[in-house]
């Protein structure tokens, strides 16, 4: 069950960045890579990476990225591993 949950987390982490365009898909999987030697699919297990990339990254304006990976998880933000991810996410 945890990787279903961490598959559906990935996949909206995708989207949301492809959602901005494939120029910022690639700057966040080359800086996620660059700081912490991880990809997307390590950001589940360590949302703080994501975290400090995006506000690194883009300021202010990650949270539209951090709100519409919450639109994406909408339909399981109430499981506790995502609310988890959620919270490390938008800190």
């Amino acid at each position: 069950m945890n990787d279903a949950r961490k598959t559906l987390a990935v996949l909206a982490i995708e989207k949301a960045l492809l959602d901005v365009g494939k120029p910022t898909y690639n700057e966040v999987l080359g800086k996620l890579y660059q700081d912490y030697h991880s990809s997307i699919s390590d950001c589940y297990e360590n949302p703080e990476y994501l975290s400090r990339v995006l506000k690194e990254l883009y300021g202010q304006s990650h949270l539209a990225i951090i709100e519409s990976i919450k639109k994406q998880l909408d339909d399981v933000s109430r499981q506790e591993e995502i609310i988890n991810f959620v919270m490390k996410i938008s800190e």
